[in-house]
């Protein structure tokens, strides 16, 4: 409770006149002759003892009247909250109100967001002109740094809109102290408008409590019990897109739906044309996985999206992405001047596929030569240094696919050392022959129209003895049991191991009727080409294949809104690239991107695509109930925080009982009016006897 005048209250020490006046008791008492008085004895004294009783109620009376009145012209003002800073110097008041794209949902009050506007603004007019304002949202912009004025905080407000941004509740609330930090002799209050949603408003006895000097309180905007659907992922079943073939895509959704949902329309576009349309049936608990079935069209830099129609959270029902569309696989074969024969045979088996691959040979390489190659295969290749095999193991750990032949000649493990292969091992001549293959492994899924019992396979003459990598899947062994065909995952991408290689004084494979369809398999299994996608605020890097240049001049481009006109310029950003080897890392974190499609270009050459999301964070909108949220703060060593779950017609005057008190004058006076009644009543109602 605090006084406007508190030097009125001096003038409670008049209270000590009335307590002498009756203390000394001036009153006359007149004298009366009588002529017996020994019978009145005992009523006298009965008499005097009620009668001083009275007078001390009437004392009391009079000095409550008194009092009320003395500390009324004080005018005091009782706070609700803690108030032990001056507030001759006025107020700080920090708002944030939560606009991220969670509080597109519908609550009581409408919108969530439109109602945290309308409270925010009405929260801020209960205050002053001369107090101190900050208004912050999830953007973290340079205003949120500064102090406004009344209007100014009022009219920032109205002026907040929908932002694809998050932050945690930690990062506001230490935003937030450091400002009000800056207003000294101001008392500080802090009020948080949000949904409460529990992914984002996480309490951690780790994080560092909040400032004790600041009053904390949350004013909650819950939403309805409607459910949320959002797109979670997608994938193609090939790793390689090749212009006109068929192709499935992939998409798996996520929801909270309490109950099963048929029939919920979906559909595909690339490059603004629908492609695919198709619908899905939600069953609760468990996501649900779809497939959308369309023909690749021209080969280039694909930018696709999948949607589906789930109101009223909207900001999840797209997911973007991009994708590449080849119309040849690129295959490079280094060979020595020695294996004319196997590199016939290599040409021979991709011939086969009517111009689908376009196969390089070279006896050189040079930095540079694996950038935009699907599949290197080395055959009989000598050793080549550490240069050579640290990059041969970058481009498999960033999605490409190696295969080794090796002869026993040229056998050279050190290529193959970082994927684990021992550097040492002998060749074997011994006449054997491969005993089966591994059919239940994905490499060999549909590699056969039908698998006959007893498969003719290839014969071993001589073999690489090599004990096996970590992690190799061997996918055919000899009757001895040793190697024959094997892969080796790395990163991203893989390395093939043909341990007898593809000599004919080794193996008859060249000529055997497994060669055409194993390379070929191989190839089409190449994972080069991934899809680009990202969360926005989660993925901070987008690594790309990309050639080496001597001067890059790097960009990202936004696309243009479908439908709009030729002459709306896309938007263009110089973001931070970093060449590492046959890729390009893009720097995502700290720009601010809008959820969409934007290309990466080299200059004026478009390198790739990529789809920018919104984070999935809050696509779940389970939000804290109230009271649990209370209970789970003040369970922490942190300050007392306060839960203001008023509507916009009452929280007006909650905030005024709270931040600017409640005047008592009016009461106090009451007060007085009421002991000076009291004590008339008290006079006529108890009069002394007639006998005294």
């Amino acid at each position: 409770m605090e006084f406007v005048h508190p030097e009125i209250l001096w003038g409670l020490g008049a209270l000590a006149i009335p307590i002498a006046i009756h203390l000394l008791h001036f009153r006359r008492f007149k004298r009366v002759r009588f002529s017996q008085v020994a019978f009145l004895k005992d009523v006298q004294r009965d008499a005097r003892a009620i009668q001083q009783i009275r007078h001390w109620w009437v004392l009391l009376l009079r000095l409550l009247a008194f009092a009320a009145l003395i500390v009324a012209f004080a005018q005091p003002t009782w706070f609700e909250g803690d108030a032990d800073t001056d507030a001759a110097a006025g107020h700080a008041v920090s708002i944030y109100v939560d606009n991220s794209l969670s509080m597109e949902g519908m609550g009581e009050e409408g919108q969530l967001l439109q109602s945290a506007r309308n409270k925010a603004a009405l929260v801020v007019e209960q205050y002053e002109p001369t107090d101190q304002f900050q208004v912050i949202t999830n953007e973290f912009s340079g205003r949120d740094q500064s102090f406004l004025t009344r209007d100014q905080a009022v009219e920032r407000i109205e002026g907040i809109r929908p932002s694809h941004q998050t932050q945690p509740l930690g990062a506001v609330l230490e935003r937030i102290e450091n400002q009000l930090g800056k207003a000294d002799g101001r008392r500080a209050s802090a009020y948080v408008f949000s949904d409460l949603q529990a992914s984002t408003h996480g309490l951690s006895a780790e994080a560092s409590p909040p400032d004790s000097s600041i009053q904390w309180f949350f004013v909650p905007e819950l939403a309805g019990n409607t459910p949320n659907i959002w797109v979670d992922s997608v994938w193609f079943d090939e790793p390689v897109r090749i212009e006109g073939r068929q192709a499935a895509l992939h998409v798996r959704m996520q929801h909270n739906s309490r109950a099963s949902v048929d029939r919920i329309p979906m559909n595909l576009r690339i490059n603004g044309e629908r492609v695919a349309i198709g619908t899905f049936n939600l069953v609760p608990g468990i996501p649900t996985d779809t497939v959308l079935r369309f023909t690749h069209g021209a080969a280039g830099i694909q930018s696709a999206s999948v949607e589906v129609e789930d109101a009223p959270i909207r900001f999840d029902d797209r997911w973007h992405f991009g994708y590449d569309v080849l119309n040849q696989i690129d295959i490079l074969v280094l060979s020595s001047g020695n294996s004319e024969t196997v590199n016939t045979a290599l040409r021979r088996a991709y011939n086969t596929a009517g111009g689908l691959y376009r196969v390089t040979y070279q006896t050189q390489w040079n930095p540079g030569d694996f950038a935009r190659q699907q599949v290197v295969v080395l055959n009989d290749w000598p050793a080549s240094g550490s240069g050579f095999n640290n990059a041969l193991l970058s481009y498999v750990e960033e999605g490409g696919t190696a295969v080794y032949i090796p002869t026993p000649r040229t056998s050279d493990a050190s290529v193959l050392t970082a994927f684990g292969v021992a550097e040492a091992a002998p060749w074997t001549d011994q006449p054997d022959r491969v005993r089966d293959l591994q059919m239940d492994h994905p490499f060999f899924t549909d590699m056969f129209d039908q698998t006959p019992e007893r498969i003719d396979l290839p014969a071993v003459e001589s073999i690489w003895n090599r004990p096996e990598a970590p992690g190799e899947e061997v996918l055919a062994a000899t009757e001895s049991g040793r190697t024959f065909f094997s892969r080796i995952p790395k990163g991203r991408g893989q390395a093939f191991v043909l341990n007898a290689g593809a000599a004919a004084e080794a193996t008859n494979l060249i000529r055997h009727a497994l060669w055409v369809p194993l390379m070929l398999r191989i190839a089409e299994r190449s994972s080069a080409h991934v899809i680009h996608q990202a969360e926005l605020g989660v993925t901070e890097a987008w690594a790309v294949a990309a050639p080496l240049m001597p001067e890059s001049n790097w960009s990202m481009e936004g696309a243009q809104p479908w439908g709009a006109t030729s002459e709306t310029r896309a938007t263009q950003w110089l973001p931070e690239v970093r060449q590492l080897g046959q890729r390009a890392r893009v720097n995502l974190s700290g720009v601010p991107f809008a959820p969409g499609h934007y290309t990466l270009l080299n200059g004026e050459n478009p390198v790739a695509a990529i789809g920018l999301n919104q984070d999935r964070a809050e696509s779940d909108h389970r939000a804290w109930d109230v009271t649990e949220f209370e209970d789970a703060w003040n369970a922490l060593p942190w300050p007392s925080m306060r839960i203001l779950a008023g509507t916009s017609s009452t929280l007006p005057q909650i905030i005024q009982r709270m931040e600017q008190g409640v005047p008592l004058w009016k009461a106090l006076l009451l007060l007085a009016v009421a002991a000076l009644a009291a004590e008339t009543l008290f006079l006529r109602l108890w009069k002394p006897s007639s006998k005294a």
